[in-house]
């Protein structure tokens, strides 16, 4: 009698034993769903925000590198660059925020994460990407000086724009044609993508 109620505990510890395991990874596969459907909204999301900033910076592309002859040309150019590159700050914004919430969550992966082991997991990638939003910047920064001083040229008299033009706006062309060249080294060395302003 001693050895049935002895056979029946450690059934019922075994049992116990394979339910708790069973549920554990039952919790462990949906946690792994979860994640994975929240890594592909949050890649999806990524995704569309560059493709805006690639349209919007193609379009201020365009309008910078198109034949520009003359001061008013520059005047009118930039008029129209203005409302772009607010919306491209705006999108900037939004795109280094969602880069940042997406490197802070890779960067604390465990080893047996679904992205390790699909060997998406690349921290080199992340570095080269950060450089290329600090050049990003770094440019548009650049072009709200252009603005502000294609807006300071068109309120001086025809004959002192040419000076002023060639005093305050050819440095910053000179800087931002530089600094493409930058993102183009970074970005291993393609040759530049006009949509990027």
């Amino acid at each position: 009698m001693a050895a049935t109620v002895n056979k029946q505990g450690i059934r019922r510890y075994a049992i116990a034993a394979v339910v708790i395991f069973v549920v554990c990874i039952g919790a462990m596969s949906v946690t792994l769903v979860v994640r994975d459907r929240n890594e592909k909204e949050m890649l999806s999301q990524l995704e569309r925000s560059q493709s805006e900033l690639r349209v919007l910076g193609g379009q201020i592309a365009n309008i910078k590198d198109s034949d520009l002859s003359s001061t008013n040309d520059f005047i009118r150019a930039y008029a129209q660059i203005e409302p772009l590159e607010k919306e491209y700050e705006t999108k900037l914004q939004q795109f280094s925020a969602l880069y940042e919430r997406a490197r802070e969550r890779d960067s604390h992966r465990g080893w047996l994460d679904l992205e390790r082991l699909r060997g998406r997991h690349h921290p080199e990638t992340w570095e080269k990407m950060s450089a290329i939003i600090g050049l990003v910047r770094e440019i548009n920064e650049v072009t709200k000086r252009q603005i502000s001083v294609v807006h300071a040229m068109a309120s001086l008299p025809e004959p002192e724009r040419m000076r002023f033009w060639h005093e305050q706006f050819m440095p910053l062309a000179a800087q931002e044609h530089a600094l493409r060249e930058q993102l183009q080294v970074v970005g291993q060395g393609r040759t530049p993508d006009p949509s990027v302003q």
